[in-house]
């Protein structure tokens, strides 16, 4: 998966290039109509059955230092972006990193107290057979779609192992899947009108915060499961939430 991973990161650096040096207007746009006014998600639209079709992500939120160092890393390259743009950063409190839905917002699973009992079981099965885990740190970029995201490293394709696993056990996973990205969403850029020249200003930080990050060998250690109960677009803080944790992390000896 190292390579896919490799080729897929360096089309999402390239992809502003792509696209004139410019954002994806279309990619925007739909982002920035989940956001409200002020900059914050929206309320998913459950008006006709609540809850009946509830979204649920499956995700590994970050320790309290690296959730840290994420923010940090947002705060930093969000203060270059013009002022008159609308961006999002998102809590330091829901930093992780995506693995899977069971219920996606554009592809809605049904949900009831029975299922959601049904899929935590199914969840701390599979976590048990999963030891905490360590994910590299690769870069920070700026897609075409306005997004920001620190990307990582997998050595032992963990994430790609629990994405398959839960293929494997869950009947009717929705189509719509995270699959070869393993990332971490730190915030959005929202304006699609945003200038070339602030976007080579915005993507140059990126790089410097990069650069920081890779001198000081920035890991993150994943240490537990979040089973989230989605209340807002884009918004793992946001919801009825679930922790499920890792077993212990097994030491990798290397070989002789």
């Amino acid at each position: 998966m190292a390579d896919c991973r490799d080729v897929l990161y360096r089309s999402l650096e390239a992809s502003i290039e792509r696209c004139g040096g410019r954002l994806d207007e279309v990619k925007v746009l739909e982002t920035a109509r989940h956001f409200d006014s002020d900059r914050q998600p929206k309320a998913y639209d459950d008006t006709t059955n609540p809850g009946e079709n509830a979204v649920r992500l499956v995700c590994c939120p970050h320790s309290a230092e690296a959730a840290r160092t994420c923010f940090a890393a947002a705060q930093d390259i969000m203060s270059c972006v013009p002022p008159e743009a609308m961006i999002h950063v998102n809590t330091e409190q829901s930093m992780h990193v995506t693995l899977f839905h069971t219920s996606h917002p554009h592809d809605r699973r049904p949900f009831s107290p029975a299922i959601r009992t049904q899929e935590l079981t199914t969840l701390r099965d599979m976590a048990a057979a999963f030891p905490s885990f360590t994910l590299s740190f690769h870069s920070i970029i700026v897609a075409s779609s306005g997004s920001i995201i620190m990307l990582f490293d997998d050595p032992h394709d963990t994430v790609h192992r629990l994405r398959h696993e839960a293929h494997a056990t869950f009947p009717s996973l929705p189509a719509s899947q995270t699959t070869t990205i393993v990332h971490t969403t730190l915030a959005r850029l929202m304006s699609p009108s945003i200038s070339a020249d602030s976007l080579v200003t915005v993507q140059d930080k990126c790089r410097v915060v990069t650069a920081r990050l890779r001198r000081e060998a920035f890991t993150v250690l994943l240490s537990s499961l979040w089973y989230v109960e989605e209340t807002h677009y884009f918004s793992a803080g946001s919801g009825p939430r679930t922790s499920i944790p890792l077993p212990p992390p097994v030491l990798h000896v290397p070989e002789a």
